[in-house]
Formats: structure tokens, sequence, C-alpha cells
């Protein structure tokens, strides 16, 4: 198997290992095989899912998400499940107040608690590490799961987004303070 040097968090549910890593295009074959095996269901939530039709789509993504992350707007992590990538979990449109959440994974994995671990690290490596103030989580207004993940995680509904998505957030509860040197 692969070595793994990035990982993040570490966790076991149920029978299985699951392991929060930074992206690489190693992980793209599994990755894609995943997203190919899930497709029906995906793209009734996942507007992007359909677009990434070949292994090398896979391998390009990785790399937008590794410049990004570099680039500071983003922040990536691989969900492996029992060592084989088996979805992602990220925070985009990062900026210094503020990321929005957004996750997938295999329906195989699903409804294990795989995914509230998953947000919960998120959720305290964004308030901090990243001392944002608030995270935005969106959902497809009939993705009941997704919804279950926000609402144990903490999130708050909002509204209807003007995508037709419902708007869930999160404060960050301490307050930011200021050291100087």
């Amino acid at each position: 198997m692969h070595n793994y040097p990035f990982v993040l968090h570490k966790f076991v549910t149920g029978k299985h290992d699951v392991e929060l890593v930074l992206p690489e295009t190693w992980q793209a074959k599994d990755l894609f095989g995943q997203l190919q095996k899930n497709l029906f269901e995906f793209s009734k939530w996942l507007v992007w899912a359909d677009k990434i039709d070949s292994i090398q789509k896979e391998v390009d993504s990785i790399k937008q998400f590794q410049q990004k992350m570099v680039d500071g707007t983003a922040f990536n992590l691989v969900i492996l499940v029992d060592e084989i990538p088996a979805g992602m979990i990220d925070l985009h449109d990062l900026n210094s107040e503020s990321g929005e959440v957004g996750y997938w994974l295999s329906n195989d994995f699903q409804h294990l608690g795989i995914m509230t671990e998953s947000v919960e690290f998120l959720k305290k490596y964004a308030f901090e590490q990243l001392k944002l103030d608030y995270l935005v989580l969106r959902t497809h207004p009939k993705n009941l799961a997704s919804q279950n993940v926000a609402k144990r995680g903490g999130f708050k509904y909002q509204k209807i987004d003007d995508n037709g998505h419902k708007k869930f957030i999160l404060k960050n509860n301490v307050r930011r303070t200021e050291t100087w040197n």
C-alpha cells in the first residue's frame, strides 16, 4: 500500500479506519471509480459530478485543489476508508472570515458517521487554525442526509439561496483576539 505522510486526522467508526489526508494525484483512479460507481446518486446533488468523466479529469481536479490550497482559497482533504479513497471534504470560497463546506462520500460508506466526524474535524480546523468567523454549508433541498450532517454539526438553517439550495451557517463561538508582539 501507499505511505500516507500527510494524514491530518484519524478515527475509527464501526469496523472502518478512516483518515483525512491531503489530495494527491495517485488517488485519482480510486476517486474517479467512486464517482462513477455513485454517479446516478451524486448527479442528483452535485452539479459537477458528471463533468468528471475520465481519470485525467480527476487528476486535473486534484492539481487544481492543490493549487487553490497553495493560494489559500481552499482546503481539500481526501477521505480514506480502510486506506481506500472513498470521498472528499473541503473548504472552498475561503477568505479571512469564512469558508464554504463541501463533501461527498461513496454510498458504500454512508450512514456510518464518517461524514459527521469529518465535518467536526473541518470545523475545528477552520475555527482554531484558520480563525474563521463562520462557515457556510449548502445542500440540495431534497438531500436529507446532507442536511442531517449539517444539523448534527450545529449548522443553523438560514434560507433558500439564489440557486435553490438550502443554506446553513455555523458561527465561531470563540471571538478572535489579536496578539501584539
